[in-house]
């Protein structure tokens, strides 16, 4: 398909939009809004195309979820490559929407947490958000390719998205551990300029952020995570263009989670 520059960037503000969404449903409304996330997906020809390149026609995603809700301790294992990966998260997706009608019951068998939410949670940041990053860094790609933005350049590096900037600063980390009041300062540096934000906008930095501070702040931060979050934050570079004090503080937040991955 033909695609301007506009038009990628408008695409993946809105998927971000209702990625954002997804990660905060609620576990009574879930397949509500599964169903604008998977519509969405169905009708964005460049998404579609990204997730149908990993078809794998071996894939029974009925008897995978079956046997993850089911079978005590198996768990999802999906790949081994990205594009098969999103393409079989893609599949879980659509069957719980065409066949679970309250999946939150079906998180509580695979998950056991005593609060409906949770299970949502554990859901959402185990399967659902490795899709989102997956997705996110293809379009990030595209953008590479198109030259989605002169005034920031996007690099890509074994699946870990980075905006390089020169006046990015890189803080020392001592003793293997991170630095609390170094991420402190920069998530107040964030939190501080999005007020002439969007609502919607400003409700998608704050997600970000939190979730990647949870992750952070864990005694042993899961790679693969803030990997997600990493790109995650690519894509607020949109949303922050014209407040370069914002772009500075984000650059700041991936800048701390880079040191944390290697």
């Amino acid at each position: 398909m033909e695609l301007n520059r506009k038009e990628l960037k408008k695409i993946s503000h809105d998927f971000n939009s209702i990625s954002s969404r997804m990660m905060r449903v609620a576990f009574d409304e879930y397949n509500m809004v599964l169903r604008k996330f998977v519509d969405f997906i169905d009708k964005n020809e460049i998404i579609k195309s990204y997730i149908n390149l990993g078809y794998d026609a071996d894939f029974d995603v009925e008897k995978e979820w079956n046997l993850v809700v089911h079978k005590e301790g198996y768990m999802f294992d999906f790949g081994p490559s990205t594009e098969q990966e999103s393409y079989q998260i893609y599949a879980v997706l659509r069957y719980i929407l065409d066949n679970i009608k309250a999946p939150h019951y079906s998180f509580y068998s695979i998950y056991g947490e005593r609060v409906y939410q949770d299970n949502v949670k554990e859901f959402n940041d185990r399967v659902l958000l490795v899709l989102i990053g997956n997705v996110e860094d293809y379009l990030t790609k595209v953008g590479i390719d198109m030259g989605l933005d002169e005034n920031v350049v996007w690099n890509v590096n074994g699946g870990q998205v980075n905006v390089a900037s020169g006046n990015a600063t890189i803080h020392a980390i001592q003793n293997n551990g991170i630095s609390v009041d170094e991420l402190d300062d920069i998530i107040k540096g964030i939190m501080g300029n999005i007020s002439d934000l969007q609502q919607e906008d400003a409700d998608q930095i704050k997600d970000v952020v939190e979730m990647a501070k949870e992750e952070l702040t864990k005694p042993e931060p899961r790679v693969g995570r803030l990997k997600s979050c990493l790109s995650l934050i690519a894509s607020m570079f949109t949303i922050a263009n014209g407040i370069p004090t914002l772009v500075s503080n984000l650059q700041r937040l991936q800048e701390f989670i880079n040191l944390q991955i290697h």
